[in-house]
């Protein structure tokens, strides 16, 4: 700090109420494993590696059985943890964002709040917004090797987040010479395999390495305690560690089930702030709800700070939460949009011990390629499988089918969600009250993905809030479109035809999408959806392509091809690119497309993984994620 500012920081803290000064306020440090859920730390799963540093934290403090990030990748995940807010009511759902979404007026990422109360404020390193935001204000250093040691004050209170890499995805893209010459520590042939993933030697393997990543975490933790402890802090120190959003065995990372989103969070409580969680026995284990909007507003309220406005989460520790408020909270909503080049939307809500996912372009299969993806091998072995059919019949063919439009998984009896549950009479109830808590919360966000990315970051993105704020009718009626998906289609049919031939191109827009979900139910309707494929809006037209496509009526890819090719936008671009590769990948020979017809005149880093992948060079050189993140033209450089 600058020497001359010195004084006026020491009259903030003066300024401060009894009881808030120097030591008398926590400070806290978050450990922060990067693509890591609880399935593989033995703390939390049967079969996970042993991890006694982050038992230990436990032991002293809180586990928390059912913590969850709300979102399945990277930005997305951190920009809900910094804001507080939901990703879709912000803007901020998409990894990575083509244009930052401003805030709400008053509101700031929590770390703010701090900082302007006198605290110091460290990250080392990871920031990876997809929200505006000016550095300063919101960290004091945010650097490679930034540490509450670097305080100026050696009695200001801190805030220190640290990201470790060790367990990224990146640390599972080996190469065949290494997994046929580097043992790993935990025996391949004894780990507990997800009936999803195919048996074999090459996905035991893999387990068994992200199990001796757990360790190398471990051991991190460890360090950091050690350091907290010598410099005499520990116990005024509160310690979370947790995993940023899923593990990145496939299927996990990018993907809103479970393993995607159930993260593994302890919480060590210090002996000097006690007092500040009344209830909570030491070492015990909570089995409340909680996910990533509530834990800065649980920093704020440990900290002694308000609630800020306009936030959507709620503390899980600190005056005046108990033990039975929190234990009562039993849902966590979760989202997923863009993640890199690969486009689906889906939502979820998890309640209790079930969990209810909504898919919104169902004909996707999860394993549409995404370059970064695959780069694992492991990926690339699955999607051989089932190319060569030898995946048939089995849990593991599903990840590259088309989807219902809705799942309900029982996750105490199914933790890998291969059983579906939406068709069984005897959860009816059940899937009736989380399709409709699901669409309630949706509409009351609003959940700004009714729109594509395309038509938000052209017409929104100046203040995305405020866009969805002032466009709630469109969107309530936009969701009731989307909801025709979940009828048959004799009961949505009116309405459908009605609706194609709007004035509201985002109605229009609905109704294609709808008709590609019912696929051949619905083509009665294709002689009212080939007028819109001469739409004056581009987004309208890929999806009539879309359907008509599906159903055989015209032949997609030159269609799609001269859109990528006459667009000026990279987003619209990248969408449509998005259909070639699923027409390509999904439908066999019966519709070949070749790089060389693309001759784009946007650009986009996006856009370009597409157009890598259908030149069969998905990975030209650039950083590796492990070395600094990709390269994303207007998006930020930062690992995925």
């Amino acid at each position: 700090m600058n020497r001359f500012l010195l004084p006026a920081f020491a009259a903030l803290v003066l300024a401060l109420p009894d009881g808030a000064r120097g030591a008398d306020r926590p400070n806290f440090v978050w450990i922060v494993s990067e693509d890591n859920s609880l399935h593989y730390l033995r703390h939390f799963f049967e079969g996970g590696a042993a991890t006694p540093a982050i038992e230990a934290l436990a032991a002293h403090g809180l586990t928390f059985d059912h913590a969850y990030s709300n979102a399945p990748v990277c930005s997305v995940a951190r920009t809900t943890l910094a804001t507080m807010c939901y990703g879709p009511r912000l803007g901020t759902q998409f990894h990575r964002r083509y244009q930052s979404a401003p805030l709400p007026e008053g509101n700031k990422m929590f770390t703010t709040w701090l900082k302007e109360a006198g605290y110091y404020t460290s990250n080392d390193s990871k920031t990876d917004y997809n929200a505006e935001v000016v550095m300063k204000d919101v960290w004091d250093d945010t650097s490679k090797g930034a540490t509450w040691r670097n305080r100026p004050n050696p009695g200001q209170p801190f805030f220190h987040m640290e990201s470790h890499a060790e367990s990224h995805e990146s640390s599972l893209h080996f190469d065949r010479a290494t997994y046929e010459t580097e043992k790993t520590k935990h025996d391949p042939a004894s780990v507990k395999l997800a009936p999803c993933h195919p048996d074999t030697p090459l996905f035991r393997y893999t387990h068994a390495r992200y199990l001796d990543r757990q360790q190398v975490i471990d051991d991190i933790v460890a360090d950091t305690v050690a350091k907290l402890e010598a410099d005499g802090l520990l116990e005024d120190t509160f310690v979370f560690y947790f995993g940023d959003h899923g593990g990145v065995l496939p299927r996990g990372k990018g993907y809103l089930y479970d393993t995607g989103l159930h993260v593994p969070l302890v919480v060590r409580v210090p002996e000097h702030f006690r007092h500040l969680v009344p209830g909570f026995d030491q070492g015990s284990r909570v089995s409340g709800s909680v996910s990533f909007i509530d834990f800065g507003a649980t920093v704020l309220n440990l900290a002694g700070l308000p609630q800020p406005a306009n936030i959507d989460g709620h503390p899980f520790l600190g005056p005046k939460v108990t033990p039975e408020i929190v234990n009562q909270r039993d849902e966590s909503f979760g989202y997923a949009d863009r993640m890199d080049e690969r486009y689906e939307m889906v939502r979820s809500l998890t309640k209790g011990k079930f969990q209810y996912l909504r898919s919104f372009q169902p004909w996707l299969p999860d394993g549409l390629n995404n370059n970064y993806r695959y780069k694992m091998l492991a990926y690339e072995e699955w999607r051989e499988l089932w190319k060569t059919g030898q995946l048939s019949g089995t849990p593991a063919a599903a990840f590259f089918e088309a989807k219902p439009v809705e799942f309900l998984f029982d996750c105490e009896a199914d933790p890998f969600e291969v059983h579906n549950l939406a068709d069984d009479p005897a959860y009816a109830e059940v899937l009736q009250d989380l399709r409709q808590r699901l669409g309630v919360i949706m509409r009351d966000l609003p959940d700004l993905s009714y729109y594509p990315e395309s038509w938000l970051v052209s017409h929104a993105m100046a203040n995305p809030t405020a866009y969805g704020q002032a466009h709630q009718d469109q969107i309530n009626t936009m969701a009731d479109l989307a909801d025709l998906m979940l009828v048959p289609f004799a009961e949505a049919k009116e309405t459908l035809e009605i609706a194609l031939a709007s004035p509201d191109p985002m109605l229009r827009y609905w109704a294609a999408m709808d008709c590609t979900a019912f696929g051949e139910a619905a083509a009665p309707l294709a002689d009212a959806v080939r007028p819109l494929l001469d739409d004056p809006e581009e987004v309208v037209r890929l999806r009539a392509i879309e359907f008509l496509g599906r159903i055989g009526n015209v032949k997609p890819q030159p269609l799609l091809t001269r859109l990528v090719n006459t667009t000026e936008d990279p987003v619209l671009a990248t969408e449509a690119l998005n259909s070639v590769v699923w027409f390509r990948d999904h439908f066999g020979d019966h519709h070949p497309v070749a790089r060389a017809d693309f001759q784009p005149r946007a650009r986009g880093a996006d856009l370009d993984d597409r157009l890598n992948y259908l030149n069969g060079t998905p990975y030209p050189a650039k950083p590796d994620a492990a070395k600094g993140g990709k390269k994303k033209g207007k998006k930020k450089a930062t690992k995925n």
